[in-house]
């Protein structure tokens, strides 16, 4: 399940991210409001807080996000995670920010105002 966060303002989108990711969860809420901040601000930054994260349904968009045509209108994302992280998971990402023009920061969930703020270059 994703939720946007209200935290979310201008060029900063946050998503809540718990339990078990699916595909409708990707086209109906993710893209969307992705898109709609790359249509106001053609330049975004992305955060995810991550809580009881089950991983994604074998038909779940992760191949999509990855290959979505706006991923260069991404500047930076902060993941947040919460203590059921695990290696694969900081795996996956840091190689995706190795093959990607992001500029990507982990943080403990007790520190998410501090992911806004680094997400804000505050």
């Amino acid at each position: 399940m994703i939720t946007k966060m209200p935290e979310s303002s201008g060029r900063n989108v946050g998503f809540l991210i718990h339990g078990k990711l699916t595909d409708e969860d990707y086209k109906e809420i993710l893209i969307p409001a992705l898109d709609e901040a790359i249509e106001k601000h053609e330049k975004i930054n992305i955060l995810f807080k991550m809580e009881g994260f089950r991983g994604w349904t074998a038909h779940a968009a992760w191949d999509d996000l990855v290959s979505w045509p706006k991923i260069r209108a991404v500047d930076k994302t902060a993941i947040v995670f919460d203590g059921k992280w695990d290696e694969f998971m900081s795996w996956l990402f840091k190689s995706y920010a190795l093959i990607s023009h992001i500029e990507m920061k982990f943080f403990h969930d007790d520190r998410t105002d501090e992911a806004w703020e680094w997400l804000k270059g505050e």
